[in-house]
C-alpha cells in the first residue's frame, strides 16, 4: 500500500496521508501507475457529468476539465513534454539534447508543443463522451508503463531508471494486459467500439515514437515518460473522434 501512496504522491497533487517516501522503493510502484489514471478518470468524469447537469457548453466544460487535470498532475507531465520537444527538435548530439532537456528554461519548441497539446486536448475533449473522458488518463499512464518496459535509461542515474527496471518484470506486463482488457470490455459494454480501434492505433503510434526517441538518446529519461503520457492521451482522443466517423 505504501508503494501506491508513493506513486500517487509523486505523480499527482492529491493529498496522501501517512506515506513513507522511500527512494529505493519508488520505482517498484510503477506498475500501479494505471491506478492513478483510474482515480484521475473518476474525478475528471465526475466533473464532466456535473458540468453536464448544469447545462454548461462542451467547449467550456473541456476548458475546466483541462484546468482540473493540470491541477491534479501539478503540470509535471507538461514539463516533460516541453523538455522532450526542446531537446529532440534541437537536432543536436545525444549529449547536447540531454543537457537541453535538463535545462529548467523552456525553448521555442517547448512552447509550441504545449500550445498544440493543450489546444488539441481542448478540441477533442469538447467532443468526447463521458466514457472516453474517464478512460483517457488511464490510457496515458498505461502507455507510460509500456514506454518504460520497452526502453533503457539514457542517463547514468535518476528516478526514471528505477521505473524502467521495474516495468520490465512480469507483474508489470500483467497489469498492462489487465487494463487493456478492462478498457476494451468497457468499450463493448458502452457500444463505443471506436475506443478499441483508437487504443490499438495509439499503441502503434507510441511504439514508433518511443523507439525513435530511444535511438536518438540511447534510451529515455523521466521527461520522456511524462511526454509519453500526454502525447498518447492526445493521440487517443484524436483517434477516437476519427474512428467514430467510420464505425
Amino acid at each position: 500500500m505504501n508503494r501506491f501512496k508513493m506513486i500517487l504522491s509523486f505523480f499527482s497533487t492529491i493529498p496522501v496521508k501517512n506515506v513513507q517516501f522511500i527512494e529505493s522503493e519508488l520505482g517498484k510502484g510503477i506498475r500501479m501507475l494505471p491506478l492513478v489514471g483510474i482515480i484521475f478518470g473518476c474525478l475528471i468524469g465526475g466533473l464532466f457529468m456535473l458540468l453536464q447537469l448544469l447545462n454548461i457548453e462542451n467547449q467550456i466544460s473541456a476548458f475546466f476539465i483541462i484546468v482540473f487535470y493540470i491541477f491534479l498532475t501539478g503540470g509535471l507531465h507538461l514539463d516533460g513534454v516541453a523538455d522532450t520537444c526542446d531537446g529532440i527538435f534541437s537536432h543536436r548530439s545525444k549529449e547536447r539534447i540531454l543537457e537541453i532537456m535538463k535545462d529548467s528554461r523552456i525553448g521555442t519548441f517547448g512552447v509550441v508543443s504545449l500550445i498544440v497539446l493543450l489546444l488539441g486536448d481542448w478540441i477533442f475533449l469538447s467532443k468526447s463522451t463521458v466514457f472516453v473522458i474517464i478512460v483517457f488518463p488511464i490510457i496515458g499512464r498505461k502507455i507510460a508503463l509500456w514506454t518504460c518496459r520497452m526502453s533503457t535509461y539514457a542517463r547514468e542515474e535518476g528516478f526514471g531508471n528505477q521505473f524502467i527496471i521495474e516495468a520490465k518484470n512480469t507483474r508489470s506486463l500483467i497489469v498492462f494486459i489487465f487494463f487493456t482488457v478492462l478498457i476494451c470490455a468497457g468499450s463493448i459494454v458502452f457500444h463505443q467500439f471506436e475506443v478499441i480501434v483508437a487504443l490499438i492505433f495509439t499503441y502503434l503510434v507510441m511504439i514508433a515514437v518511443i523507439k525513435r526517441i530511444n535511438r536518438k538518446l540511447d534510451g529515455i529519461t523521466g521527461d520522456v515518460i511524462g511526454f509519453s503520457i500526454e502525447f498518447s492521451q492526445l493521440c487517443f482522443l484524436c483517434l477516437v473522434l476519427i474512428g467514430g466517423k467510420f464505425i
